[in-house]
């Protein structure tokens, strides 16, 4: 049977599984999950994190796990070149060939046993499920009252979900990892007031602000609406956090699978969302096609 690997972080996460319930929905086959392999030796220590939602998870036995997906690195790069290097009718490991590209072969030729490895961060690996993940990216508990408020208020006024991610990322030490700050960088103040320019600033309209910094926003980032810290409002935890960014009429994302999903989970169907031109430091534009195109990219 198809599995597929989860790895990364809470976006990255909903990502693979929407890839995999596209292969289940349209071949009608079971899909599980590797909600083990890709989080060994994880800098930041992440972990499975999709739980909260009342999605369809089936979690593959050790057993069902081809030989050397549970390898960490640097053999993971042994087992690569082992599967690649093999017939493809031999071939049990399906690696993502192009990253934020959209391959329509990998779902149309979809194998009935098969281990997909990758990220799948493109709209159209899912496109035709929309609404099954929409139901699905929803929490499986009662929404805590606070959270409630906040999206009634969200829902009283022209709300913007303002998405500001300062650190990429911090380890399970605590401190940052230069790596992959230096790899994504922070989107600077000037995007952040250009974006809400072509939003508009309009009566009734408050931005709403998401940031793993408050300290450095509140103190940096002058925006022309009025702005309400989330974190102060309501403290919760990252899946509440991303269906408060849903809530929201409009949105402004960071370069972040997080805010990504925040804002194509919005349901206004006249929103905006306002992306960044870069989504990464040394990679073309044309290379990340990440973003559906009604965003607007500055």
């Amino acid at each position: 049977m198809p599995i597929v690997r989860l790895c990364g972080g809470l976006g990255n996460q909903m990502f693979q599984y929407a890839f995999g319930r596209r292969i289940a929905v349209e071949s009608g086959r079971q899909v599980k999950f590797d909600l083990d392999n890709g989080f060994k030796n994880d800098p930041y220590r992440r972990r499975f994190s999709l739980g909260a939602f009342n999605a369809e998870i089936v979690r593959a036995e050790s057993r069902e796990i081809p030989v050397g997906m549970s390898w960490i690195s640097p053999w993971h790069r042994v087992a690569k070149a082992g599967w690649s290097a093999m017939p493809g009718a031999w071939r049990m490991v399906v690696y993502e060939k192009t990253p934020f590209q959209f391959d329509s072969t990998v779902v149309a030729k979809a194998k009935k046993t098969a281990y997909y490895f990758g990220y799948w961060q493109h709209e159209g690996y899912f496109a035709t499920i929309q609404d099954e993940l929409r139901r699905e990216f929803t929490l499986r508990s009662p929404v805590p009252k606070p959270v409630v408020a906040l999206q009634e208020a969200m829902a009283r006024c022209r709300s913007v979900s303002v998405h500001i991610r300062q650190y990429h990322d911090i380890g399970a030490d605590g401190k940052v990892i230069r790596k992959s700050q230096d790899l994504f960088g922070a989107c600077s103040v000037e995007y952040y007031q250009k974006a809400l320019g072509r939003i508009g600033i309009q009566p009734g309209t408050v931005c709403f602000i998401f940031s793993d910094n408050l300290e450095w926003v509140k103190a940096n980032l002058k925006l022309p609406a009025p702005c309400r810290y989330v974190a102060d409002e309501c403290p919760c935890s990252d899946v509440e956090e991303l269906l408060l960014m849903a809530s929201c009429q409009h949105h402004v994302i960071s370069n972040s699978s997080f805010s990504w999903w925040g804002a194509w989970l919005g349901r206004n169907p006249k929103k905006i969302v306002v992306a960044p031109r870069i989504w990464m430091r040394g990679i073309p534009e044309s290379a990340v096609n990440i973003c559906p195109k009604t965003w607007i990219k500055l």
